[in-house]
């Protein structure tokens, strides 16, 4: 079993170590969303990232990842919090090692919850945690290297009652040649729906969903489509055991939200891994569906899972 996990790793990295270019998800688009989602397996591969960056743990803890490439070199952006800063830490898959820090917005602004990129974007929260009565929605270009000079290419300003206008999970999706972009706020207990132009600089707030007494507290919200319709997928955990909640979002020809619960799969998390703390989807250039996920604390050695299809 060892020896068939470390060759399967191997091969995932190996083209990344030849210097070949690997995937990157342009749209967030497969074939069939629940097929893709169905065929992903319950027990991950695990990889072990040696980090040798100082970051803030203190009072906050990962809480999302995403896979991009950055000038042909596959990377992991896992976001987090504290209780002085916001940041982005990066990982180098090739060298499996941490190699970047970005201090997003530093304190009221200290909580970096779950996030998507959609090519070139990365949209992510910041929100005040303690007073929970603000937050800002930023959405970088990593391709500019944006990111990496913490400039926002635009910011939703969002204020409000306590628990209201939060920003603790961020999905984003292209969308009819713009992007669809959800944020829910404190416990995931409403979804906010916008459309955004980076180029204008615009957004537009769609329609608030509340969610049933009885959906859990989804910790990361990452949206995909298919030629039919556009899903969300809710992480969340139970114990040593991740979950993620398939939901119809809406038919992609016209925004119309249906927020139909489609069905619940349950992964296997090794070595620490907390679906209660970074965790994320991306569709490679095959068209196929992975989630990555890593543990809460960023410690010398951080272990990341993937789960890829059977």
């Amino acid at each position: 079993m060892l020896n068939r996990k470390f060759n399967t790793l191997f091969s995932f990295l190996l083209p990344i170590i030849l210097g070949i270019s690997v995937t990157v998800a342009l749209s967030q688009q497969v074939k069939n969303v629940p097929k893709a989602f169905e065929s992903l397996s319950t027990e991950p591969e695990s990889m072990f990232i040696s980090n040798e960056i100082t970051i803030p743990t203190k009072g906050g803890h990962l809480q999302g990842v995403q896979y991009i490439e950055q000038k042909g070199k596959a990377k992991l952006l896992i976001s987090g919090s504290s209780l002085t800063q916001a940041y982005i830490l990066q990982v180098d898959l090739a060298s499996q090692k941490t190699d970047k820090l970005i201090t997003l917005m530093t304190q009221p602004y200290r909580h970096a919850g779950g996030f998507q990129v959609s090519n070139p974007y990365l949209a992510v929260g910041v929100e005040d945690n303690f007073t929970k009565t603000t937050s800002k929605v930023c959405l970088y270009n990593y391709d500019e290297a944006n990111l990496y000079k913490a400039q926002p290419n635009m910011i939703i300003e969002r204020t409000g009652e306590v628990k209201q206008q939060t920003a603790g999970s961020t999905g984003l999706l292209i969308f009819n040649n713009t992007y669809l972009m959800v944020v829910t706020n404190w416990d995931s207990r409403d979804w906010d729906f916008y459309t955004i132009d980076p180029e204008k600089k615009e957004s537009k707030l769609l329609q608030r969903f509340t969610a049933p007494d009885d959906w859990p507290s989804y910790q990361s919200i990452n949206l995909i489509k298919d030629k039919g319709a556009i899903y969300a997928i809710g992480f969340y955990q139970k114990e040593q055991i991740g979950y993620g909640d398939l939901i119809l979002i809406s038919k992609v020809k016209a925004f119309s939200p249906v927020m139909n619960k489609v069905f619940t799969k349950a992964f296997n998390c090794k070595d620490t891994i907390d679906f209660d703390a970074a965790v994320g989807l991306q569709v490679d250039k095959e068209g196929e569906l992975h989630i990555w996920a890593t543990q809460k604390d960023a410690l010398r050695q951080i272990v990341v899972n993937r789960f890829s299809p059977k």
